[in-house]
């Protein structure tokens, strides 16, 4: 009981335990999350404070031509000369028949070379606004990743449920350096569901009573209970897509030899310790 009651102050996504969860303690870690997230909210710059405010509402933000068109011809050509250079640094993540290629900050340095990207103001700004956490991109995950559409069309990917990463806010963004059509998979988010409702929280306890998953797994049921309706991210490239990711989503399943090349940025951080 002591390890769970110390697992409750982590970011860990459940409690293992039965007992604290039949007493509500995913409810609790969740209203107490969003609560210390909301208190230390900073006010946003006034040059991207729409796009704050959508995300904060909506958990979803999708802007177009975010890079002059010069300078995002000139991030593509580098980053398809990193990725061609650098092949024996990507890993696969595989999700059933469909494989995302994975070439991190961590193991080669890409973030230099692409710094009109991961360097705009724009990005670092809204993302340390929403996430509420003064290093947050400082410390975030930073990639290229390359989403490839398997041929077995009996196994299913899990990332095609629905569903909410964790119970805390978390957020993800995308600059698409290819376009984006329902045969590539497009993310799909359901706007309107990060918000900290007590139907979702009544969700949220039988979800912890019963099977416990990590990444909650939203059923058609509470979608229409909530009455809310998925948006499908289609967008031409040159389009930036930022979701916060305890919001429902998940992605479309595409078609056979398609793919999605973008940059990728990932913030998560401690959702108690707001200096982590």
């Amino acid at each position: 009981m002591a390890r769970n009651l110390v697992r409750f102050f982590t970011g860990d996504k459940v409690v293992k335990s039965p007992a604290m969860n039949r007493m509500g303690a995913q409810v609790a870690r969740t209203v107490l999350a969003r609560v210390i997230h909301n208190v230390r909210a900073p006010r946003p710059d006034p040059s991207i404070s729409d796009y704050v405010a959508t995300l904060r509402k909506e958990g979803s933000v999708s802007i177009p031509n975010f890079l002059p068109p010069d300078v995002f011809e000139d991030v593509v050509q580098r980053t398809q000369a990193i990725w061609d250079r650098e092949q024996s640094h990507v890993f696969d993540i595989h999700h059933g028949p469909n494989t995302l290629h994975v070439l991190a900050e961590k193991n080669v340095p890409i973030t230099k070379d692409l710094s009109p990207f991961f360097d705009d103001p724009r990005l670092k700004g809204i993302l340390s606004t929403v996430e509420n956490r003064p290093n947050a991109y400082g410390t975030a995950h930073k990639a290229i990743e390359c989403l490839v559409q398997g041929a077995d069309l009996e196994t299913e990917d899990p990332e095609t449920k629905l569903h909410s990463d964790i119970f805390y806010s978390t957020h993800k963004a995308w600059l698409y350096l290819t376009d984006v059509k329902v045969a590539s998979a497009p993310l799909v988010y359901v706007n309107g569901s990060r918000e900290v409702s007590r139907k979702m929280l009544g969700y949220v306890y039988r979800e912890s009573c019963g099977a416990n998953a990590g990444s909650r797994r939203i059923t058609q049921e509470e979608l229409d209970d909530l009455g809310l309706k998925e948006t499908v991210f289609t967008c031409p490239r040159n389009t930036l897509v930022i979701a916060d990711t305890f919001g429902h989503h998940r992605r479309l399943r595409g078609e056979p030899g398609e793919k999605r090349l973008a940059l990728h940025v990932s913030l998560r951080g401690s959702p108690f310790f707001w200096w982590r």
